[in-house]
């Protein structure tokens, strides 16, 4: 339609036509005309838009085919994944951590007569890991406490810093243990069964700086957007709860008919107090050492014992309580850690707040048992939770890593010159050391060991099998055992050794791992006297190389 209002009498859909100069009045106007013309320009537009996507086209497939030789060199240069190595060996002090110049590189898989570490490029792990870590105890703070800012500081930084050992895990225990200074709990007025006098100030843990040693740990930990999994653990009950009387040794049963209401209360009041002070606990442990009758603070439960206490009073109070805290059992030696797991895990109401087991490697390897509970009770989550060496630290690390481990917790953080303090005289090694005369920090070589794994395996990463092919491996028996077998063996190192040993009979060691950000880890130790060449294959990629000896190497790649 026309606009009769005004003396314009364009059609008022001319003005989306292509713009046109003025008619000369010569020439052609009639409507065919117009038309021919705006096709033509139509087509013209047409033709010039299908030019603009094939030039497009072409120029994304130049850069496919010729962008990633222009960065590498060459075609077959390209297809190398870059390989990163760090290497720990006893060639030099200045050998520590250390990350190396010439890295080896991947090519296509090769035929290879000698030791072969296969990595899967799929991980079937039904838990991710959790973390590394080590012991809050009363020992390492009071030590740490006593310490200057400075070292302080230091000693924060090489656990917790960004460019420390990378520590997401800890231990603490609930009431006194062997590395306090005197037994202490938090309930002392005997016959309390209600716990109306349990100290909520929770003033032993405060005035020993347990609490602020481990609040500093968990502020430097947020300050890089991550958290501390503590997992707390009692040695004994308070000592009017017992039979004996006392916080050392146990009696057998350990506790008292009538308390065991009480006991599972403890739990509860303890965690809520801790979390008042702005500690979250993750987990914990019914039983340090349930089967050990100790000199120091100690409480005999047999499995069924456990499992009872478990489902009957302690499950169900955490669960209405804390239902965001786990529970794990046993907490001892890997010799009957396959007996006592089938016994929760076969119990009707423990097994419904038994997260996962915990275990210590005092009886030695016992890989096998822990495999068993991986292969039989996949939904159980295995944490290792005390330990102490150098290469044994490595060499028990990389066999409870692939038996399924979620975490490693060390003992002690800290101690004195003199392996404590130690109410008991029960003194230990651990990663570091002070001199309480002159505040002198020493580093020993654990630290390093534990650096391959904690500093590169990070939370969240899932275990990839690796296996090793023309290797040797120990399969004798340990000195906690040896005792027990007729006739007694003697320990020679090869058909019987101590636990938290690794020599060449162990060969070539590795463990390897998909971190959450895609990038696969591995670590490979040779505890023997000679160096070993191997190859490490993963995929259809190869590359060949060696491990000195007495070492430990951690790579860290890309998937080709």
């Amino acid at each position: 339609p026309r606009d009769s209002s005004t003396n314009n009498h364009m059609p008022a859909m001319e003005s989306t036509r292509p713009f046109r100069r003025p008619l000369q009045q010569d020439e052609e106007t009639d409507e065919s005309s117009d038309d021919d013309e705006a096709q033509g320009s139509r087509r013209r537009m047409t033709f010039a838009l299908l030019l603009g996507v094939l030039a497009l086209v072409l120029l994304a497939c130049f850069l496919i085919l010729f962008g990633s030789s222009t960065k590498s060199g060459s075609g077959d240069e390209a297809e190398k994944v870059p390989v990163k190595l760090w290497e720990t060996s006893q060639s030099g002090l200045d050998n520590r951590l250390k990350a190396q110049a010439q890295p080896p590189e991947f090519e296509a898989d090769f035929a290879y007569d000698g030791p072969v570490v296969e990595i899967a490029t799929k991980s079937v792990a039904a838990h991710p890991i959790d973390g590394f870590g080590g012991a809050f105890t009363d020992a390492s703070a009071l030590v740490f406490k006593n310490l200057s800012a400075q070292a302080k500081q230091q000693v924060l930084d090489l656990y917790f810093g960004k460019d420390g050992l990378g520590f997401t895990m800890g231990r603490v225990n609930i009431n006194s243990c062997d590395f306090s200074t005197h037994n202490y709990a938090f309930a002392e007025v005997d016959g309390d069964l209600e716990l109306e006098h349990f100290d909520e100030s929770l003033a032993e843990a405060v005035d020993s700086g347990v609490v602020s040693l481990i609040t500093a740990a968990q502020e430097m930990l947020q300050k890089q957007g991550r958290s501390l999994k503590l997992l707390a653990t009692p040695w004994s009950p308070p000592a009017w709860m017992k039979t004996n009387g006392q916080m050392d040794h146990s009696g057998n049963p350990c506790l008292k008919d009538g308390v065991h209401q009480a006991w599972a209360k403890y739990f509860h009041k303890w965690i809520s107090a801790m979390k008042s002070h702005g500690v979250n606990i993750w987990a914990i442990t019914v039983q340090n050492e349930p089967e050990n009758n100790a000199t120091w603070e100690g409480c005999l439960m047999n499995a069924t014992e456990e499992s009872d206490f478990l489902g009957t009073y302690l499950g169900p109070i955490m669960k209405a309580k804390h239902p965001d805290v786990s529970i794990f059992v046993y907490d001892h030696n890997k010799d009957h850690v396959y007996n006592w797991t089938e016994t929760v895990y076969s119990h009707p109401e423990a097994s419904k707040y038994a997260a996962g087991v915990a275990y210590h490697w005092y009886s030695g390897d016992n890989f096998k048992d822990l495999q068993r509970i991986k292969k039989d009770y996949p939904h159980a989550k295995l944490l290792a939770t005390d330990w102490s060496f150098g290469e044994g630290y490595a060499h028990d690390i990389i066999g409870d890593l692939n038996a399924g481990s979620i975490g490693w917790i060390d003992w002690n953080l800290l101690l004195d010159e003199n392996g404590g303090p130690n109410h008991v005289n029960n003194v230990c090694d651990s990663v570091m050391m002070t001199n309480k005369t002159t505040g002198e920090l020493f580093i020993h070589p654990q630290y390093y060991f534990l650096g391959h794994f904690s500093k590169f395996i990070l939370p969240g990463s899932k275990l990839l099998e690796s296996t090793v092919s023309k290797t040797s491996s120990y399969d004798g028996i340990y000195t906690y055992a040896c005792k027990y077998v007729k006739p007694k063996m003697e320990d020679d190192g090869v058909h019987c050794r101590a636990y938290g040993v690794c020599s060449g009979i162990d060969g070539l060691q590795a463990t390897s791992f998909e971190r959450p950000d895609g990038l696969i880890v591995s670590v490979l130790l040779n505890c023997g006297d000679a160096a070993i060449e191997f190859k490490l294959r993963f995929g259809v990629k190869a590359f060949r190389t060696s491990i000195p000896p007495h070492s430990i190497q951690t790579y860290l790649f890309s998937r080709p």
